[in-house]
């Protein structure tokens, strides 16, 4: 099957025109938070937070748990990500080899069954008239239609501010990780009694 791709638009100069969501900006479950989740011999549920950095509001939150599955193949190694208004999402773990012996956990996209090092929160959707960012169901970046702000040119300037270096590249926007809801409470993430 041939996937048909829509041609990027270029400014001069090879910069990226047009809409984009930048990966940096969007929740990232990354694969070594779940890995903490799974390698934890309490089997409890950890909080995940992603608050805002302009105005330090929660903007999103889940809860991860094992999942309990039917069978007890590796293949249904998963864990379950519910977030605030209930909807829950199982995402499959990946375990590759590495050449010392050892293992890395990746995870997979529940769209196009890819394994990732990350998943991401939001995507790029289109609501008729304006594009805009939807939640996503956890998917890679691919999927989700992401790119990197670096992509197109756009951390080095112009040729007027060519001097002074390329722009930094931005953080990623990790979560904060809890074990109980009394150290979110603590931490000023939510209310606990």
């Amino acid at each position: 099957m041939v996937e048909h791709r829509k041609r990027q638009i270029r400014r001069c100069g090879g910069r990226f025109y047009g809409f984009r969501i930048n990966c940096e900006q969007t929740p990232i479950l990354p694969a070594w938070v779940v890995q903490w989740v799974w390698d934890d011999p309490r089997q409890i549920p950890y909080l995940l937070a992603w608050n805002s950095s302009r105005d330090g509001q929660v903007k999103e939150a889940i809860r991860v748990a094992h999942f309990v599955s039917e069978t007890k193949l590796q293949e249904d190694d998963a864990v379950e990500a519910r977030r605030m208004d209930g909807s829950t999402v199982a995402i499959y773990l990946v375990w590759r080899r590495q050449p010392h012996g050892g293992r890395t956990l990746l995870l997979r996209c529940g769209r196009c069954q890819r394994p990732s090092r990350a998943l991401y929160g939001a995507k790029v959707g289109d609501d008729g008239r304006f594009y805009a960012a939807k939640r996503a169901d956890w998917e890679c970046r691919r999927c989700a239609k992401l790119r990197y702000t670096s992509e197109g040119g756009y951390l080095r300037p112009r040729v007027l501010f060519r001097a002074f270096g390329n722009f930094p590249r931005p953080e990623l926007w990790l979560p904060y990780v809890f074990t109980s809801p009394q150290g979110a409470a603590e931490a000023g993430f939510c209310t606990y009694s």
